[in-house]
């Protein structure tokens, strides 16, 4: 019965800062191991793009295996995990003032998109590619454009999802992060590199390839920024729970 409580009570005092700053260890792990991956198995990008760069992402997949499959699956979990750690972190940061609740609400839209961009792909790699490499002539023709129109709805829900996670997440973090002091400042300025190259200018993207490639830097930062958030607040967390634990009794 005293082992159910003393659970009951873990269960009660943990915290949706620290369940969130694990999250985000998870998630980075998770889009690295994911990365490792798929790149290992041929695979350069999960979201192809359209035209004859498609044609090749398809041969990519059907050469991949089963490889592919795993690493892009944990990409699409760790996404999951992004989407607690964000709010977790909006936990932590939400005595910089009431505007700090859109931090989450867009988290939470952005990176359902950001998932959703990245299932499409994985749907094609199951049944489109196939069926397009075995096709011919006309019916090759019709599945290419149908390819085309998936990678072109992958690649603008992406697009929608990162300008609200790294355009309107990260900097409403990086901003509260400044102004409290909540975690080490560094960390607010690893967010607006995040902000300006991964959000900001990463909306230029499909404008310009130069742009598109600068944008890298944002999403960069933005998993040195998850990572530091994390382990900052789960030292935080630490810090305040043996500030305020009871002396011990004989």
């Amino acid at each position: 019965m005293n082992r159910q409580n003393g659970r009951g009570t873990t269960m009660r005092n943990l915290s949706l800062s620290t369940v969130g700053a694990v999250c985000a260890l998870v998630a980075v792990v998770g889009f690295v191991v994911g990365v490792v991956l798929m790149v290992s198995s041929g695979v350069q990008t999960l979201i192809p793009e359209t035209g004859q760069h498609g044609r090749e992402w398809i041969a990519d997949v059907q050469d991949a295996g089963d490889i592919f499959f795993v690493g892009a699956w944990l990409g699409i979990f760790a996404g999951l995990f992004v989407v607690v750690a964000l709010v977790g972190f909006y936990d932590a940061l939400r005595e910089a003032g009431p505007v700090m609740v859109i931090a989450p609400v867009a988290a939470a839209v952005g990176w359902t998109l950001v998932t959703i961009s990245h299932v499409i792909p994985v749907a094609m790699a199951y049944e489109l590619a196939p069926g397009y490499s075995e096709a011919t002539g006309a019916t090759q023709d019709a599945l290419a454009v149908t390819t085309d129109t998936f990678a072109s709805v992958s690649l603008l829900t992406n697009y929608v999802g990162n300008a609200l996670g790294f355009g309107v997440t990260v900097p409403l973090f990086a901003w509260a992060i400044l102004r409290t002091g909540a975690v080490p400042k560094w960390i607010g300025w690893v967010g607006v590199v995040t902000a300006v190259f991964g959000g900001w200018l990463g909306l230029l993207g499909p404008a310009a390839s130069v742009i598109e490639g600068i944008s890298t830097i944002g999403f960069l930062a933005f998993f040195v920024f998850m990572v530091s958030m994390g382990v900052a607040v789960l030292r935080r967390e630490r810090r305040a729970g043996a500030v305020t634990a009871p002396p011990a009794t004989a």
